[in-house]
């Protein structure tokens, strides 16, 4: 278990994309043999470094707009004040 959470840690965020993939593959073909569907605590655990890793990336993104009370439609507006 320590190696798998070291490797979730290190890996890039194609790789951990990759592996989410492959076990909701094997989830979907579990339904089939009588399995529940439900995520497994792997897919779980890879759900939530990429979501980390997509928030940072976010958080860090130079074009964001950092004004909280601003609205993408707001910059869409047909009737500029």
């Amino acid at each position: 278990k320590r190696e798998f959470e070291k490797w979730v840690e290190l890996s890039a965020h194609e790789e951990l994309s990759e592996a989410y993939e492959e076990e909701r593959q094997d989830c979907i073909k579990n339904v089939f043999n009588g399995g529940t569907g439900e995520k497994t605590p792997k897919m779980n655990r890879l759900n939530k470094e990429i979501s980390k890793r997509v928030a940072e990336e976010w958080e860090n993104d130079p074009r964001r707009n950092k004004d909280p009370n601003f609205r993408w439609t707001d910059a869409n507006r047909w009737d500029k004040d």
